[in-house]
């Protein structure tokens, strides 16, 4: 068995989240691992694994962006020599793979954006937006020996392979009266919550926020996985960022989902014309989003839970992690 260096990207809870499922396998399998987890993932992570902050790579960074991949890259190198460490995962966390190339050690990329990369783009999506995500999936991952791809819809495979979320999820408790459970990775504007206020008027709205909500009328509860797994279990619907992550947990439970997303993000507007074309939820940019459609939305009937052929993330990930440590030796 051998010592593990695990990379999580640490904006909003999804890379943490599906991290979680994958490094629990891991240390069944006998496997010794430690993370490196950014702002949003370290909280999901402590309970479960030795846990070190480092600063992720975020959107908007402009020209602070090479001096930190640099710093990062030396410091990853540094942990890899130090620890004597066999392997990399990195769940978009691209300095961990560059530190791993640098020294020669294998390494795995792992994540929904890598769907883009290797994956077949369904006929009925956007050319553009699909290639720009492919773009960006094939920068995130260089350097990497192997590429897990984690996608919550069967695609046909170009390169690497699919595989489905390694879901913890709750037992189903869902109710006609449950709560609208809503979390926006991003926060929820002022406008959006006047959305949510509305309905609050004949359901419980719950939101997950660091910061509670300013419009009266909505429920509020800090970021407790423990916590928005119990909400989860209940919930009638869910109203949140199209983040891969909360899509698959709600697919798999066959909660409704409405999805919405910036007019400027391409993943997550491809991940809700995924999600529509499947019909297994739906949504909008944000700024299009009012009370009428989440009505509507609301008042739809709910699709059984969806299951497809194919393994999870965390057997995906033992299985290449297995075979690179035999070619390896």
């Amino acid at each position: 068995m051998a010592l593990l260096h695990y990379y999580v990207h640490g904006r909003g809870r999804g890379h943490a989240s599906r991290s979680r499922a994958v490094i629990a396998r891991l240390q069944q399998a006998g496997h010794e691992v430690i993370a490196f987890a950014g702002r949003d993932a370290r909280a999901l992570l402590r309970d479960r694994v030795p846990t070190r902050s480092v600063r992720s790579l975020l959107p908007g960074q402009g020209l602070g962006t090479g001096p930190l991949v640099a710093a990062r890259v030396r410091e990853a190198a540094a942990a890899l020599r130090h620890d004597d460490a066999r392997l990399v995962i990195s769940d978009g966390d691209l300095p961990g793979l560059l530190a791993a190339r640098l020294l020669r050690r294998p390494s795995i990329a792992v994540g929904h954006g890598l769907v883009f990369l290797c994956c077949e783009r369904p006929p009925s999506l956007p050319a553009a937006p699909w290639r720009r995500e492919a773009i960006k999936a094939g920068v995130s991952s260089v350097g990497a020996s192997r590429r897990v791809a984690v996608g919550f819809v069967p695609l046909p495979v170009r390169r690497g392979r699919l595989a489905r979320p390694a879901l913890e999820l709750p037992e189903i408790r869902r109710t006609p009266d449950g709560p609208v459970l809503c979390y926006f990775r991003d926060g929820a504007s002022v406008p959006l919550q006047r959305h949510l206020a509305a309905l609050s008027r004949d359901v419980p709205v719950i939101l997950f926020a660091t910061e509670p909500p300013v419009v009266p009328g909505i429920e509020h509860e800090l970021p407790s996985r423990e916590r928005f797994v119990e909400v989860l279990a209940r919930a009638r619907a869910v109203v949140a960022s199209a983040g891969s992550q909360l899509i698959s947990e709600c697919v798999a439970l066959g909660t409704p989902q409405w999805a919405g997303y910036r007019p400027d993000d391409d993943e997550q507007a491809l991940n809700v014309a995924m999600l529509r074309e499947a019909g297994l939820g739906d949504g909008c940019p944000l700024p299009e989003l009012d009370e009428a459609r989440l009505r509507a939305f609301l008042a739809r009937p709910a699709s059984p839970p969806s299951r497809w052929d194919a393994p999870d993330v965390a057997t995906a990930v033992l299985e290449e992690v297995d075979e690179l440590l035999r070619r390896s030796r």
